[in-house]
């Protein structure tokens, strides 16, 4: 999957770049959750369950820690937009 290369190379930085190279729908089912859910979750990165970021690393094929940093970093990112 060039979604595995692309975070173990460090290419991917953030969700965006994630999103980038995945389609949202097929995914986010294959996630076990609602495309509805996925985008609730990708606009406010705190609605995201340990459960949801395990699917997510299983299906792409890396380390559930590479994708929860990538998530909290997003998180981090909006929080400090907001204020």
């Amino acid at each position: 999957m060039v979604a595995k290369t692309l975070l173990l190379s460090g290419e991917v930085k953030s969700l965006s770049d994630l999103l980038a190279i995945i389609d949202k729908t097929p995914f986010s089912r294959e996630a076990k959750t609602t495309p509805e859910r996925f985008n609730r979750m990708l606009d406010n990165p705190a609605l995201f369950r340990l459960g949801d970021i395990y699917n997510m690393a299983q299906i792409i094929g890396v380390d559930d820690r590479l994708l929860l940093n990538l998530i909290h970093n997003e998180y981090i990112k909006q929080r400090k937009k907001k204020g």
